[in-house]
């Protein structure tokens, strides 16, 4: 069975955006960083890969990533409309329409549906 794993930044205040939602600074320095890169490599957007030296690297942990909305609206930029191309990705919600063939939106029930996923072959979500 695939492990689901909770990966996610937040502040040492226990948050992950600021007060007004924004998602524009993270302490993504030195050690950080570095064993991010090492490890989690395919925890970084695609924008991103490219900027960091990374975009060909391959997934070492995850091979799909799960996602609200809110998470997938603030992963997307410029014009791309995927923000994991190197990955599966699914995003929950109620209102979002497919907004890409490599964008998958799930409207059910989430827990049903990971259990489902957790059946499927393939590295961790």
């Amino acid at each position: 069975m695939r492990r689901l794993t909770y990966f996610i930044g937040y502040s040492i205040d226990g948050f992950i955006a600021g007060s007004e939602g924004q998602y524009d600074s993270s302490c993504f320095d030195g050690d950080l960083k570095a064993a991010i890169l090492a490890e989690f490599p395919e925890t970084i957007p695609a924008h991103v890969r490219g900027l960091l030296g990374i975009a060909g690297t391959a997934n070492r942990k995850f091979d799909t990533v799960l996602m609200g909305r809110g998470a997938y609206e603030s992963g997307l930029q410029g014009d791309a409309a995927s923000p994991y191309p190197h990955l599966r990705q699914y995003v929950f919600s109620s209102s979002l329409t497919r907004p890409r063939p490599e964008v998958n939106v799930v409207a059910g029930d989430p827990v049903e549906f990971v259990r489902g996923l957790k059946q499927q072959p393939g590295i961790s979500i």
